[in-house]
Formats: structure tokens, sequence, C-alpha cells
């Protein structure tokens, strides 16, 4: 009997931090390489990190990177690295790779990743990898991997399609449909078509639990350009001082809203470290915005918000959350941006677009799809998932599928 494909879930990415492995002979794949983000959960977090000088050492000792021979201290030989996209949870782990483990991630990401890396937001291992054109194929031993690109809410983001003698996978990484787009998110649907497993991310499967009832409400499900179109309609009747808490990675919504509010008279102006990671020209100078707040939207993070006390904004100002941190209701941080915003007697407009995809479409992507079986992972409630036709299987962080456990299981 010949070699099977093995599939591992390191971490289900419950809610973040997806990484999972295919193997087959000899050869390993590892997908994905980030760390949780979980406020208030994961072990560092709320202001905790890890030591400086031991990170890897304490990441490992609390389970946040996980215990894998042959990716730090030496390369084994036989396993290689793709990354999906830049945010943190897919890749704040890859500073720790050996030199000589061999890292891939798509050809798009690269201004944006060397952007992050200039700016001291996201350090990177040396050599940084090799860049992949899209829907060219990687051959891995008996593995081929292809990067197909998806939109998500940042440049350079693709999902994969893995080939092995005895098996078809796919594996979405982060999309959605409601952004700029859409086009590339049904393209790969239609390349991943018929795939035996289908890796799904389903973040915003969370969107079908109720949340708490002292909880904060939900933001508005907005599209990106409706998103565009609250900046529009705010800046034509906002009299004082606007503040958006962005996120600089989302390089087409800064560029976007730049335009917006120079057809308003307004300068968008951003952090010097934003500034860097959004490739935007326009550094924030406190003076210069006090002087004349009404001529100027500035970027502002939550790690700054104490800069309000120096940008005086002056009555009839607003504080616009547009999918900078905190990330959402369930971050302990969102309260204590919503005191400062209180205390500070500023309008609070959420007016943010998720960079993952709504309920109705992470359906919609799998019944494009239409895989043997359905694996929802990096969600809170991975559970949600119900597709008419397609058997679902809630994978187990460790446990080790072959083909017949995840095609025969019933």
């Amino acid at each position: 009997m010949g070699a099977e494909t093995r599939l591992t879930f390191l971490n289900l990415g419950n809610p973040t931090g997806l990484k999972f492995t295919v193997e087959h002979g000899a050869s390993r794949v590892l997908f994905d390489f980030g760390l949780e983000h979980a406020p208030g959960q994961a072990p560092f977090s709320l202001g905790l990190a890890p030591r400086v000088g031991r990170e890897l050492e304490d990441l490992l000792a609390v389970g946040s990177a996980p215990r894998l021979d042959g990716l730090y201290e030496s390369w084994d030989g036989r396993t290689a690295v793709f990354i999906s996209h830049l945010h943190l949870d897919h890749t704040a782990l890859v500073r720790f790779l050996h030199r000589d483990v061999p890292l891939h991630y798509p050809a798009a990401m690269e201004p944006l990743r060397s952007a992050v890396e200039a700016a001291g937001y996201l350090p990177w291992r040396h050599p940084p990898g090799t860049p992949l054109e899209d829907r060219r194929p990687v051959a891995w031993g008996d593995i081929e991997v292809t990067p197909v690109a998806v939109d998500h809410d940042l440049p350079g983001a693709a999902g994969y399609l893995v080939r092995t003698p005895d098996l078809r996978l796919a594996y979405t990484g982060d999309h959605r449909w409601h952004g700029l787009h859409p086009e590339l998110t049904a393209a790969f649907a239609e390349a991943a078509r018929g795939a035996d497993v289908l890796i799904q991310e389903g973040v915003g499967l969370e969107q079908e639990v109720p949340l708490p009832a002292d909880a904060p409400p939900r933001p508005p499900r907005l599209s990106e350009p409706e998103v565009l179109a609250g900046f529009e309609q705010l800046l034509a009747s906002e009299p004082g001082l606007v503040v958006a808490n962005l996120y600089p990675m989302n390089r087409e919504r800064v560029a976007l809203l730049a335009q917006v509010a120079a057809a308003h008279g307004r300068r968008l102006v951003l952090e010097p470290q934003s500034a860097t990671v959004a490739g935007h020209p326009d550094v924030l100078q406190v003076d210069e915005v006090r002087a004349d707040p009404r001529r100027f939207v500035v970027q502002l993070g939550y790690q700054n918000l104490p800069l309000l006390i120096d940008l005086r904004p002056p009555p009839g100002s607003a504080y616009v959350h547009s999918n900078g941190p905190p990330l959402g209701v369930y971050d302990p941080t969102y309260r204590v941006m919503e005191a400062w915003v209180r205390q500070l007697q500023l309008r609070f407009l959420p007016l943010g677009s998720s960079g993952h995809s709504w309920p109705a479409d992470i359906v919609r992507m799998v019944q494009a799809i239409d895989p043997g079986v359905v694996l929802p992972v990096h969600s809170r409630a991975p559970a949600a998932l119900a597709v008419p036709g397609v058997r679902a299987l809630l994978p187990e962080a460790g446990r080790i599928y072959t083909r017949n456990a995840l095609l025969d299981e019933r």
C-alpha cells in the first residue's frame, strides 16, 4: 500500500492563529504561521508580551507557538511553509523560522510585506522567502501547491489549491465577497470546484451567535463601497475634526479615503508608522491639526488615544471606528475606546467593513466549490456552518486525518 496524505491542524484558529500541515511521503507543507489574537484569553495579551531575548522560548512554553521539529533551530529538509496573507494571526511567527526553511508567499503581498518590516510593525525572517506568482504551481515532493488570489482587506491575499497523489484539497485563506474585488473570490471558487476537501475560514460565522446581554451591539454590516459612501456623507456634513481609527494595512481604503477627504477640502494624515505601512505620504503633525482641525481627517490608533488630549477636538468632532484595533466588541479594550470617545464628547460612528465573508457568503463559497467535505476553521462558531448537500466535519487540533478519515467518516 502506497503513502497516504496526512492533514493535521496545529491550531484551529478559534478564533485566530490557524496553522495546519499537509504531508505525503517524506514531504510536508505548513500553511500559515501566526499568533492567536484573543485579547483577555491568550497568555500574551492585554499588555503582556514575551520577554525580550526569550520571545520564542516564552511562546513555546505557553503553547502560542507549535513545537515542530525542523523549523526553528535547524531545517529538517522536508518542510516548506506557505503564507496566505500578511495579517499577524497568519504571519507573526515567521520571524522565528530558521533561515534555511523554504518560505513562500503571494508575490502581490511583497510591497506591503516590505513596508510593514521597514515600519517595525512586523519583524520578518531573513532571507524573506520566495514570492509566488498567482496560479503558478509549486512542487514540493509529491505535493503540488498553487496560490490563487482572493479578495481580503489588504493587498496580496490568496487561498491555496493542494494536490497529492490521493487528495485534492482547497484552503480558502481569509476572503470576502463584499469588498472591492469580489471577482477574485469568485475565481478562486471556480478554480477550487470539486475539491475533495475544503478548509473554509469562518470568522463571519460568529455573527450567527447571539451576543451576551451586556455586550455592546455589533457594528452595522457594510460592504467596502458602503464604507466609502459613509465617509463621503460624514465629510459633507461634519463641522469639526474627524478622527478615524483605520487599519493601515488596508491600503485601498486609506488611498480612497484620502481622495474623499481631498474632495471635501481636508487632508488625511496618519501616524508615522501607519503612514509607512499604508504607503501614504501625509504624516500627522499635532500642532498643524490643532491650528485648523476642520481641514483634516486624522488616523489615530488605539495605543495613541491620549493624543486626542493634544489635538483638542472642537465641538462637532467625530470619532470613526473603521476596523482598527480593537477589532470587535469581544475585545475588552473596546469599552476603553468608548470611554475616551464619551469623555471628549465626540460623536462615535462605526464605519467599517469586515475582511471576512458574511455567513450567507460562506455558504455561497461552499456551494460553489461543492467539495466532498468542508472543514470550518478560523471561527468562534464553526458548528454554525450548515450547507445542504455538503458534509461538514469539525476538525480536532492534533489529530491526523487521512483521506479515508476525511471522506469516508460518517
